[in-house]
């Protein structure tokens, strides 16, 4: 009997011991699932991190539908990775300015059982803001600049009539003044010399100096003596609080002709997706969304003709970064963001009109303005722009031209210049790789920037400080579109 039970005994420990051991592999096993399924759920959590990182890069346009995509793919795309021993694979689309992330984690299941990979996948949203203005990031743009360098016994700018300069003047080369031109504001910066022609020539008066005078060069006053360095009062016209022979060290802007050329919004490569009317082409050929950078540019190529901004119908165009839009019934033409025309643009309706919004407008060709005005800010009875209560910094239309009137898509304007304007007024910024030209009875108020700035008769240029930008205009960084934290998780 004792036998018996002991045997009885022995069997139901070695059951006890297999249960506790089966037991315990079992709890090993849960634990291990446990934390490979935390484990895959952390990996498609990277996935979505992953993806916004990519759409933070600065060298990449949040707003482009293809981002995911490599060359010569065709949208949805995906990229994949591998990561914490599994891998991951994310993917998104583009609804508006609103990113939809999809991200699926594959972890191999090492829990001691052939059961195969654990997958999880989630999905996040990604807004994205379009950038459309920027603080000042070139002084530049607070003036009139000559960039032409300096041509030894050669006036590289030269101010001509009546016209009277109340803006503050940067001339890289040698400015000379005739007729009865005169400069009543400052600061002034010449990087080469100074002529005045004649007694009328006056940079400010005994009465009513300007704020500062910096010319490198030297002065000439009528039939005076030259003087190295200037010599202030009587001796050569010159009339500054401070006078030396040491410029300011602000450089021209500069212009990423390549990078707004893909990236504008509107532009080549970013069409209108809400549209009206006939608005502009903006390039007449294009390589494919997914084509490497360097077959996009070939295409840069001022082909695409010359676009009437102002017609007499209406027309929208509007994307997720930007708009230019013409309402031809209120003359007026909104704008936002940052546009690129591969052709040459004009205004020439014989009509007062105005501007909303803040943008850069790119033009490969050249700019024309003629019989027409186009304002920022009208005056009250509308019949011309606003000079005093307009406000830069929250309305600003830049033109960017690139064009030369010696080419024949660019024959609009004359021979050597990217803009020009005849009998037309501007309330905006005006870049020129070339010259500007301002004819007779015309007028822009606002910075200016090209080769050679030729000012018109009777001119009296002066514009309101400006410290916020369009984004686009030329020096400020390029910067597309803002991916906020991806929200809305799911899975």
């Amino acid at each position: 009997m004792a036998l018996v039970l002991s045997l009885g005994i022995t069997v139901v420990l070695a059951v006890s011991a297999v249960t506790v051991i089966s037991s315990a592999t079992s709890n090993t096993r849960e634990a291990s699932t446990h934390v490979a399924r935390n484990a895959v759920e952390e990996l498609a959590l990277a996935g979505i991190n992953d993806a916004a990182a990519l759409l933070s890069l600065p060298s990449k346009n949040a707003l482009n539908p293809s981002i995911f995509c490599l060359t010569l793919q065709t949208p949805p795309c995906s990229q994949t990775v591998s990561l914490g021993g599994g891998t991951v694979t994310f993917s998104g689309y583009l609804t508006g300015t609103t990113w939809t992330i999809t991200s699926t984690a594959t972890l191999p299941n090492k829990n001691g059982m052939n059961t195969g990979n654990l997958t999880k996948t989630m999905t996040a949203q990604i807004p994205v803001i379009a950038t459309l203005t920027q603080p000042l990031n070139n002084p530049a743009w607070n003036y009139v600049y000559s960039t032409h360098p300096v041509t030894p016994g050669v006036c590289d700018m030269t101010i001509q009539q009546s016209v009277v300069v109340a803006s503050p003047l940067i001339v890289n080369g040698n400015l000379c003044l005739q007729n009865t031109a005169t400069i009543v504001s400052g600061p002034l910066d010449v990087r080469g010399s100074l002529t005045l022609s004649q007694a009328q020539n006056t940079v400010g008066t005994a009465l009513t100096k300007i704020s500062d005078a910096h010319i490198a060069g030297g002065c000439k006053y009528a039939n005076n003596a030259f003087h190295l360095p200037c010599q202030g009062g009587l001796a050569d016209n010159v009339w500054a609080s401070v006078l030396d022979s040491t410029p300011s060290p602000i450089t021209p802007p500069v212009v990423y002709w390549d990078s707004w050329y893909l990236n504008a919004s509107p532009g080549p490569y970013y069409p209108c997706t809400t549209t009206s009317g006939t608005p502009p082409t903006f390039d007449n050929v294009v390589a494919l969304p997914t084509a490497a950078d360097a077959a996009k540019l070939a295409y840069r190529n001022d082909s695409a003709g010359t676009f009437n901004l102002t017609p007499a119908n209406s027309y929208t165009c509007q994307t997720a970064g930007g708009e230019l839009s013409w309402n031809a019934a209120t003359k007026t033409l909104t704008v936002g963001g940052t546009i690129f025309i591969d052709g040459s643009v004009y205004v020439n309706n014989g009509a007062i009109n105005t501007y909303n919004g803040q943008a850069t407008l790119y033009a490969s060709g050249s700019v024309l303005l003629k019989n027409s005005t186009l304002c920022a800010q009208l005056n009250v009875a509308k019949t011309a722009c606003d000079t005093v209560n307009w406000n830069p910094n929250s309305r600003l239309l830049c033109i960017v031209s690139n064009g030369n009137g010696s080419l024949a898509p660019d024959a609009q304007v004359s021979s050597g210049d990217s803009v020009q304007l005849t009998s037309a007024y501007f309330q905006g910024a005006v870049f020129a790789t070339n010259d500007v030209e301002i004819q007779t009875t015309s007028t822009i108020d606002g910075p200016i920037v090209g080769s050679n700035v030729k000012l018109g008769q009777s001119v009296n240029t002066s514009f309101p400080t400006i410290s916020t930008v369009p984004a686009g205009m030329p020096s400020n960084p390029t910067v597309y579109a803002q991916p906020l934290a991806p929200t809305n998780y799911s899975g």
